[in-house]
């Protein structure tokens, strides 16, 4: 395959997306998410995931801490 028709493949895989994007329900939403997770997402998705620990054994205490050590001691 010539570089050119790869180039043009692309194209039309790319364009074929956008369409499918524009049809989904809310696409600017998508586009949103999907923008900003595209680069770094462990940048922002580490931080959530340690802030709703933090929430979660706040709200529910030391049974929160106990039913994360039980889920985890199956898989050992």
């Amino acid at each position: 395959m010539k570089e050119s028709d790869f180039i043009l493949l692309l194209k039309t895989r790319a364009k074929e997306q956008e369409t499918l994007l524009k049809s989904l329900p809310f696409p600017k939403v998508f586009w949103f998410i999907s923008q900003w997770l595209s680069d770094h997402p462990w940048r922002y998705l580490i931080p959530l995931a340690f802030l709703i620990s933090i929430l979660f054994r706040v709200i529910l205490g030391i049974s929160y801490t106990n039913y994360i050590l039980r889920l985890f001691s199956r898989f050992i």
